[in-house]
């Protein structure tokens, strides 16, 4: 199974990547339809730019939206997956919970679309300011923030848009020659739970 690019099992509806290491820790996606969107959208950025790519882009933004959420980074959707997510909501959602990781996912890949695109890439990269601006402007219409990011976040903000886009440029322009992504499955078992192997 890849670790990066098989989160969900598409026919299950199963939350089955980060944070699952045992089939009772899947998640039950079937009222959450744009998660389980989310990684069809993901394989669809595979096929169109490679691994290489994807590889660098789902562990760039991945990362990014964990610190993101830690500055204050607010959207309206994250908190209503959530408590879709948690029937219970007295039980508090730890930082590592398969929930948190799941409820984030769409997320994730609506930023992978933008920077596995060489235009919106390049306007990271570029060294005139209204290119930037740009950018800039254009990640926060798709992903807009709900509240103000903290003072002292915002230039940590600005200068990781800029990282992400050469890390990620980087692996464009230096493609690993061997190895491969491979597939997860998911197998059904008697009772038409799936699982997965373990991470």
């Amino acid at each position: 199974m890849s670790k990066h690019h098989d989160q969900v099992c598409i026919p299950h509806r199963l939350w089955i990547g980060r944070a699952v290491e045992a089939p009772a820790n899947q998640l039950d996606l079937a009222d959450l339809p744009e998660i389980v969107a989310a990684q069809k959208r993901h394989y669809r950025l595979l096929r169109r730019y490679g691994p290489d790519v994807i590889n660098a882009c789902y562990e760039q933004t991945s990362r990014f939206w964990t610190t993101l959420l830690q500055h204050g980074y607010r959207i309206s959707d994250l908190t209503q997956r959530l408590a879709r997510l948690q029937p219970r909501p007295a039980r508090t959602v730890r930082p590592w919970d398969p929930k948190r990781y799941a409820a984030i996912y769409p997320e994730i890949v609506k930023a992978m679309v933008f920077y596995a695109a060489p235009h919106w890439r390049s306007l990271a990269l570029s060294g005139a300011d209204e290119d930037f601006r740009a950018f800039h402007a254009e990640f926060i219409r798709r992903l807009p923030n709900e509240s103000s990011l903290r003072t002292t976040a915002k230039p940590w903000f600005i200068h990781q848009l800029r990282m992400i886009a050469h890390t990620i440029q980087d692996a464009a322009e230096h493609p690993v020659v061997s190895g491969s992504v491979r597939r997860g499955r998911c197998r059904s078992r008697p009772g038409g739970l799936a699982h997965s192997g373990g991470r």
